[in-house]
């Protein structure tokens, strides 16, 4: 049952009301703008080394959209673009803001809600939070803290990605992967890898 729901997930995106919602997004200092049309094929949190070390936390939340739901407004001539293996990263040359994602063998666009206007500024009790709740998490295997969130938590990638092993994790992975410290904040155990 899984594995069609995730099926349905990469291709699906819902209509609202007859037309797809529009939501804006741009980087901290607004050189790069973009918008992306409708519901996100999928969200998920990511705790790969790759964000983790280019956006500085231990996971954050993605958006995944079909290229003809993303479309670049400002900035282009702004943008660098990097290369990670199959992931080209796009980052603002003025600010250095990590804007966007291609994610070539999946044909997405991946962006970061936290960065859609929608979320921030004066308008944050109208956001379409349940829109941009997480569906599953991606790479759990370089989980650093464990998330008790009742969600699948695949090793890698979903299986019927390709590249992935559709391996799925226990919630308490990373407490039971590596060397356990408590938190100052909690009973809760975490790794330092």
């Amino acid at each position: 049952m899984l594995r069609r729901s995730l099926a349905r997930l990469c291709e699906a995106t819902i209509e609202v009301g007859g037309a797809l919602d529009r939501y804006t997004g741009k980087c901290f200092c607004g050189t790069v703008k973009y918008e992306v049309e409708g519901d996100p094929d999928w969200v998920a949190v990511e705790h790969s080394t790759f964000y983790r070390k280019t956006h500085g936390a231990f996971n954050l939340p993605v958006a995944a959209y079909k290229p003809k739901h993303f479309s670049l407004h400002e900035g282009e001539q702004y943008l660098h673009r990097k290369s990670f293996e199959s992931i080209y990263k796009h980052t603002c040359k003025k600010c250095g803001t990590h804007v966007y994602d291609d994610w070539l063998p999946h044909h997405k666009k991946v962006v970061f809600p936290s960065q859609l206007d929608a979320f921030g500024g004066h308008h944050r009790l109208a956001a379409p939070w349940s829109r941009f709740h997480p569906q599953f998490h991606l790479h759990y295997d370089s989980a650093l803290l464990p998330v008790y969130d009742g969600l699948p938590k695949f090793a890698t990638i979903p299986q019927e990605w390709r590249g992935g092993t559709g391996e799925l994790l226990a919630e308490d992975y990373p407490a039971n992967s590596h060397n356990t410290y408590k938190t100052a904040y909690s009973d809760t155990t975490w790794q330092n890898a």
